[in-house]
């Protein structure tokens, strides 16, 4: 915490007085300085200069105004032996917007700067203890599976920044929500940096944040850039602690480079195996290569963003707890276009539209669970779905609903959607009392044609808790969900809604 004049007041007790300037009390004190004939020359900005009220009726006029136009934090007067502080001194102050304290007595005057001394060392010192914590919490994020996507968010935490980590062609593999917002910006001046010998780092101002930008240089070539930037400039330990997370981020793309692509590529081979319809054959070659392959009936979707955001989609995919926990296959199809192969489960399709909200316009495809024999199908019906559907943000259409496209072009009116909503209430209102998504409940089953051993597989959950489930959704709705044109509204009613 920088020490201000108000503190310095408090720890001074009331041997201080303030004479002008006590709307400006809250500046930051850096250090104490003698009184200087120029200030512009000597002065750095936020000193609390001392002076004698001798000293200061000796000054030429205009001395108070150059002070408080070279940054000083304030002007503390020893006033000993009654010596009054000059007037003029005292109204130029004021209208210069300068504090003017006095001190009483030398011994009061000494211990100003003594006070200032003890702050700063004080703030000095707690500065690197948390640049050495710092330094070593990313550390220990450089040995996370993602390291590079933990580094920028605990480097994010550590300074109360917002940080962009880009790819050498702009591309972003990794940031926080509010640095998002400049990445475009951020890019306009990359080539500045592209070639090493030109500048170690950049700083700028970017919507009012102070911005420094760093390569990321490997064996000479820069592999990609590292953009931090906050409302107030980084204190020297938080620039260390800025260079401590690019020497981690070369080092892990040194390590990972050739490692990831190798494992990349493999389970690429692997997805292709798998979508030819023989899983046995692809989940042994996984085996063999070290790279697991699920099993069983599976989804497969395929995930897409615009140029740009490519590498940050694919990373998304592959971190995410919940898509590891299922043994779930994530390969890279082409630049900007992940496939999944993954075994249904409860919460499998939130899973991936929660990887496409992480990511600015991504947006992909699923299908429903299918045997291994009709994975080629599948795949190929996804890819024509993805294809085919809007491309809105955050969307992941499902291959069922085509069928029902057509009809819902003819009820796309404010009636029908309306009418929707009021037959679905009920499952929304529940949704507000109990864990259980008995809406997705509802979907799964009807998606499943009311076959209660699949729809159960596709939740991961057992049939008898599918039909407990079931009869909370009839009670909800007070229908028959037995009846075939019950069943058809619910479907219908579903696709209204979800639709965009």
């Amino acid at each position: 915490m920088v020490m201000t004049l108000r503190t310095l007041l408090g720890r001074s007790g009331s041997r201080l007085s303030v004479h002008a300037g006590a709307d400006h009390l809250d500046r930051g004190v850096t250090w104490t300085a003698e009184d200087v004939a120029d200030p512009a020359a000597q002065l750095q900005g936020g000193e609390l200069v001392l002076t004698t009220a001798a000293e200061l009726a000796a000054r030429r006029c205009g001395h108070v105004e150059r002070l408080a136009a070279a940054g000083a934090a304030g002007l503390c007067v020893l006033a000993q032996d009654g010596a009054p502080v000059p007037t003029e001194a005292i109204a130029a102050a004021e209208r210069a917007g300068l504090a003017l304290l006095t001190a009483p007595t030398a011994a009061a005057f000494a211990a100003v700067a003594r006070d200032v001394a003890v702050q700063t060392s004080e703030e000095q010192l707690r500065g690197l203890s948390e640049a050495l914590a710092a330094q070593r919490d990313l550390a220990r994020a450089a040995l996370a599976p993602h390291a590079a996507r933990e580094i920028v968010d605990r480097l994010a935490k550590a300074l109360s920044s917002w940080v962009l980590l880009l790819d050498e062609t702009g591309g972003l593999r990794a940031g926080t929500p509010a640095g998002r917002v400049h990445l475009a910006r951020i890019r306009i001046d990359l080539s500045r940096l592209r070639d090493g010998s030109r500048s170690a780092s950049l700083s700028m101002t970017v919507a009012g944040d102070a911005v420094v930008m760093l390569p990321l240089t490997v064996r000479g070539r820069v592999r990609g850039f590292l953009a931090v930037g906050r409302s107030t400039p980084l204190a020297g330990a938080e620039q260390s602690v800025v260079t401590c997370a690019v020497a981690l981020l070369r080092a892990n793309l040194i390590e990972s480079r050739g490692v990831t692509s190798h494992h990349r590529r493999h389970r690429l081979a692997i997805f292709k195996i798998a979508i030819e319809g023989d899983v046995a054959l692809a989940a042994g070659v996984g085996e063999v290569l070290g790279t697991g392959c699920p099993e069983g009936e599976l989804r497969v979707a395929l995930l897409g963003v615009p140029r740009g955001h490519e590498i940050e989609l694919l990373e998304c995919a592959e971190s995410n707890f919940a898509l590891r926990t299922v043994r779930t296959l994530v390969a890279e199809w082409e630049p900007g276009r992940v496939v999944v192969l993954m075994p249904p489960a409860e919460g499998d399709i939130r899973t991936l539209e929660s990887v496409l909200r992480q990511v600015p316009h991504a947006r992909g495809a699923v299908s429903d669970p299918v045997p291994p024999r009709e994975l080629p199908d599948a795949w190929r019906h996804v890819r024509s779905v993805f294809s085919s559907a809007p491309g809105t943000a955050g969307k992941l259409a499902l291959a069922s609903d085509v069928a029902t496209a057509g009809l819902l072009r003819h009820l796309s009116g404010d009636d029908a959607r309306g009418w929707a909503e009021a037959a679905l209430a009920p499952l929304a209102a529940t949704a507000h009392r109990s864990k259980i998504d008995l809406r997705h409940t509802l979907r799964t089953f009807l998606a499943h044609n009311g076959q209660a051993d699949a729809s159960a597989s596709a939740l991961g959950i057992h049939r008898h808790t599918l039909r407990y489930r079931m009869g909370k959704v009839a009670e909800a709705l007070g229908r028959d969900i037995d009846d075939p044109m019950t069943r058809a509204e619910l479907w219908v009613a579903l696709q209204l809604i979800d639709q965009p």
